[in-house]
């Protein structure tokens, strides 16, 4: 029977691996910098899935070996879990909760202890998935964003247990296949759900369980013993540790992931492990500084991310490289304070009775209790909103005001009956059709405007479909598009169509982060005739974009349509209501909170690119939202006393007004070229 990489690295009973502390510390370390922003580790966030190996590993080990000497208890098991894992865990939530009450807004605040019920349930995975993906989404007030990992990981220690107990009652000759085909089929089935919801497949237990069962494979010598062959373990691994810095260095938050791209960093953890403590890497993992890193690798990714969203929060402006390096100073010190002082004391039982730590138990529950008592008093209080000033919650809270049915004109069924909901206007027979996405539903209050005393408008923006022709992002996208030429076409009263979209989502899939453009793995593919898919960031994606919303506008001028264009708007990188309100909360003059003009050049210059190639026409009108938006090199968030976006990048009703005169003149225009023709 071939030994296992804990069993040959060692010879007493539950061996000690220097080199996996130091795999650890490196994996930490790479999640700590990748939430730094530092550009070099990109990928770091692949150090959570060497986290899941390492796990795989050491549970498996520890299970296995008390099986195999009778003295395997679950009650037990879990107990150390706790001991291990609640102390640090509660403590941070208890410091988060405590931390927000004093700089977080209202529905933040109130996120932020939803979100720590979540978190002592160890359902965060469940609470995310069900939010939105990893990368999306406004991480600046996603306190406890991190403890997903954690949830994972306990529902992997609750289930895992009875499944080795079951297999050693039951077919405990074959458990090694069993944990190898589990780990497969597990594997399969992230695959599978992929291109479905990359969410699950990010954040739910069964979809990445299949990392840990590596590790279990590992453990239970499911590969020979390479006890005989030092220079090939060595060889094993400097590849093992040379996929991790692959992935930590080459992977971004475009990269798909997990799913085959996620096998990188676990096999290379995998490698490592096997390699053994006495190959090359396991020699250079062993080295003491990193050993102490390994052990509090755990305090310190606890802590590390509340600090960090707490200071951007407060201090809003993006921070420096150095800023950002003293921040992962402060986390490793951090983590270090939480190892020595709350892991430790709760870490083993004293021996010769209870006596000593029930007090540290005793204190554990308060904690506990004062945590999710004091998370619930916040949350049916609505974030306490009287911590704050009245024109500081008003900001906070500002409504969207869109469209009062913008949720139900999203369906194109609704959107084309006769008559329509969805009409903005009292005349009969809409004169102007509004074609796009949010970005065109954003305008709904410059349209309502010029409908009062105008031509009706017929309200067709689909959420995530922007206006092309056979092209959309999905099936349903795709039926829409169609759907939306047919009756423009079919309507000869119809003068006018307008085009607006986030027109670079759709081919960059790049939000702004803090001023910054960043990927977004979730991002929308273009999908056109045969479920043909164009990959984000390629040029074969911009290229069919641009070829797409050529044609478009190419049918809609053969068919006598006046074309108007809307460029793009340009985004913030900032939850513009909660920020202001914020600057407002300390007597800073919102009006002050500006965006650099060339931050919206660089961030949009392909897709204004883009729709400039469309050429020149009599019938072809252009509006441009960054020339009401923004003067001198700077574009403005905040006019005459209200936030101009109602998020980040969506226009409020007082930022799409801003585009009145310029949509009323392009509709006038197109009224007499069309009385001309």
């Amino acid at each position: 029977m071939p030994k296992s990489p804990m069993q040959m690295s060692q010879h007493h009973a539950r061996p000690y691996r220097h080199d996996i502390d130091g795999l650890r510390a490196i994996a930490v370390l790479a999640v700590v910098l990748f939430h730094g922003k530092f550009a070099a580790m990109s990928g770091g966030y692949v150090g959570v899935d060497v986290f899941f190996v390492i796990s795989g590993v050491l549970i498996t080990d520890i299970i296995t070996r008390d099986i195999s000497a009778q003295r395997f208890s679950v009650i037990s098991f879990y107990e150390r879990r706790i001991r291990r894992i609640f102390p640090a865990l509660f403590a941070m939530l208890a410091v988060s909760v405590l931390v927000g009450a004093f700089i977080l807004l209202p529905q933040d605040l109130s996120y932020l202890s939803r979100n720590a019920f979540a978190a002592a349930s160890f359902v965060s995975n469940v609470s995310y998935w069900m939010q939105m993906g990893y990368f999306e989404g406004d991480a600046r007030v996603r306190v406890l964003l991190h403890t997903w990992s954690l949830a994972v990981e306990e529902q992997y220690y609750i289930l895992y247990p009875l499944l080795l107990l079951t297999i050693n009652r039951f077919a405990s000759s074959h458990r090694k296949a069993i944990i190898a085909g589990l780990a497969i089929v597990s594997f399969v089935a992230c695959l599978i759900v992929m291109p479905l919801d990359s969410s699950a497949a990010f954040y739910l237990m069964p979809f990445r369980a299949w990392e840990f069962l590596m590790g279990a494979c590992l453990a239970l010598g499911v590969f020979p013993s390479l006890a005989n062959a030092p220079r090939l373990r060595s060889a094993l691994g400097v590849v093992g540790a040379g996929l991790i810095l692959a992935a930590v260095v080459l992977f971004d938050e475009s990269t798909n992931f997990p799913g085959v791209t996620a096998l990188v960093p676990c096999v290379g953890a995998a490698l490592v492990i096997y390699a053994g403590p006495t190959s090359i890497i396991g020699r250079l993992l062993s080295f003491r500084p990193l050993q102490f890193g390994g052990k509090i690798s755990y305090s310190v990714y606890l802590w590390h991310w509340p600090l960090f969203v707490f200071v951007n929060y407060y201090v809003i402006e993006k921070l420096s490289p150095l800023e950002n390096l003293l921040l992962v100073g402060c986390a490793v010190f951090l983590g270090a304070l939480s190892w020595r002082f709350i892991e430790l004391p709760f870490r083993s039982k004293p021996s010769g009775g209870t006596k000593g730590v029930q007090p540290a138990f005793v204190l554990a529950t308060g904690v506990i209790a004062m945590t999710c008592g004091t998370s619930a008093f916040i949350y049916l209080n609505r974030g306490l909103p009287e911590r704050f000033n009245a024109q500081s919650v008003e900001l906070a809270s500002f409504a969207a005001s869109l469209n009062p049915n913008a949720d139900k004109c999203g369906d194109i069924n609704l959107q084309l009956a006769q008559p329509s909901p969805c009409t903005i206007g009292m005349a009969a027979d809409p004169a102007v059709f509004l074609w796009g996405d949010s970005h065109a539903g954003a305008l709904y209050g410059a349209l309502r405007l010029i409908a009062e005393d105008g031509p009706s408008i017929a309200y067709g923006a689909t959420p995530q479909c922007p206006p092309l022709m056979e092209m959309g992002t999905g099936q349903a996208c795709l039926d829409a598009n169609r759907r939306k030429l047919e009756y423009v076409i079919a309507h000869p009263e119809i003068r006018t169509v307008v085009l607006a979209a986030r027109w670079s989502l759709y081919f960059e899939g790049r939000f702004i982060s803090t001023g910054d453009a960043e990927t977004n793995a979730n991002a929308p593919e273009l999908m056109g005739p045969g479920q043909k898919r164009y990959p984000l960031f390629t040029d074969d994606a911009r290229l069919a974009f641009r070829e797409a919303l050529s044609r478009l506008v190419q049918q809609l001028l053969s068919h006598g349509k006046h074309v108007v264009v809307v460029y793009p708007v340009p985004e913030t990188g900032y939850d513009i209501p909660a920020t202001l309100a914020l600057m407002k909360s300390r007597g800073e003059d919102p009006a002050q909170f500006t965006i650099p003009y060339s931050v919206y050049a660089q961030r949009q210059g392909k897709a204004i690119r883009i729709l400039d190639s469309l050429g020149e026409h009599a019938m072809l009108s252009r509006i441009y939202p960054a020339s009401s938006i923004c003067k001198g090199g700077q574009c403005r968030t905040y006019a005459r006393g209200t936030p101009i976006y109602f998020d980040s990048h969506h226009l409020s009703i007082p930022g799409a007004l801003r585009l009145e005169p310029a949509l009323r003149a392009a509709f006038a225009r197109g009224h007499a070229a069309k009385s001309e023709s």
